[in-house]
């Protein structure tokens, strides 16, 4: 599974280069130069969509998984409290629990009660659940259990311990994002007042600054360095970076993980460099 993810980003991040080279040293020679200006932008949109949106997908599916994991992993310690407080032993309690729709973790746990009914000892049988599952919270939480295990600590009391503070986490990481919802939507904002200032400097201003011939040959107006100082892919680094940036941001105030800002920053980077593009081509139409 691995090698295969390795390989879909490593096709993705070549066809993307590919395309974005091809789009710059043959294209031009190829296409007109009106039609260029308006395809050759979404063109390296394009191969830079196919060579980042794999690879970012798959961080953020390990990333979502890793959530599921945990909030899955909160539900089957509880229920594995409620079974031990009920009399059951663990192999019992475990085959019980094992019998449960957990999502991602129910093979997990099949194959937890499985090694413990083969006479696996529970601290083994953790240890190999905690190395196959990749996730901090879980496996931090399953050392706590067991070295209560090894000293001969109640378990039960363990595990109840254990399972508030997964819930409280996943509460507590609930509420944030539920809170700063109105903060997601006030970066979106800024983020397309930014575009729409970029759009008026570069279909008015710059125009506006540009020096004309008149009747005598001579400009009509001075200024004629300003369009040398702010050229569109001045304007589109800025677009990008500020998009990159902007979606990081969020995604660490919303999900309090970076990781979980690349798709915001996927999001702005496209829309407003697509907003910019078609604005520049239509600038360019009108004047």
């Amino acid at each position: 599974m691995e090698l295969k993810k390795y390989v879909v980003e490593m096709i993705s991040v070549l066809a993307g280069s590919l395309i974005i080279a091809v789009n710059i040293l043959l294209l031009p020679s190829l296409l007109p130069e009106e039609i260029f200006s308006l395809v050759g932008p979404m063109i390296n949109l394009l191969g830079a969509l196919i060579a980042i949106v794999p690879p970012v997908l798959v961080f953020y599916n390990h990333y979502t998984l890793n959530k599921e994991v945990e909030k899955e992993f909160s539900i089957f310690i509880s229920d594995f409290t409620e079974t031990i407080d009920s009399g059951m032993t663990l192999p019992m309690a475990l085959k019980y629990c094992s019998r449960k729709d957990y999502g991602f973790l129910t093979q997990n746990i099949n194959k937890l009660s499985s090694q413990v009914d083969w006479g696996v000892p529970f601290r083994d049988a953790l240890r190999m659940f905690s190395e196959s599952v990749d996730s901090l919270p879980v496996r931090r939480a399953i050392t706590t259990i067991i070295e209560t295990y090894k000293v001969g600590g109640k378990i039960s009391d363990t595990l109840r311990a254990v399972g508030e503070s997964l819930m409280e986490i996943n509460k507590i990481k609930a509420e944030r994002s539920v809170s700063v919802q109105s903060q997601i939507l006030t970066s979106y904002l800024i983020y397309f007042v930014f575009i729409f200032i970029l759009v008026i400097l570069q279909s008015f201003l710059i125009p506006a600054l540009t020096p004309q011939t008149g009747v005598t040959g001579l400009p009509t107006m001075t200024g004629g360095a300003v369009p040398e100082m702010f050229p569109p892919e001045l304007f589109i680094n800025f677009i990008i970076i500020q998009g990159f940036f902007a979606g990081l941001a969020t995604g660490k105030m919303a999900e309090g993980s970076v990781i979980a800002g690349i798709k915001h920053s996927i999001v702005l980077i496209v829309i407003g460099y697509s907003i910019f593009s078609i604005a520049s081509h239509v600038q360019f139409s009108f004047f």
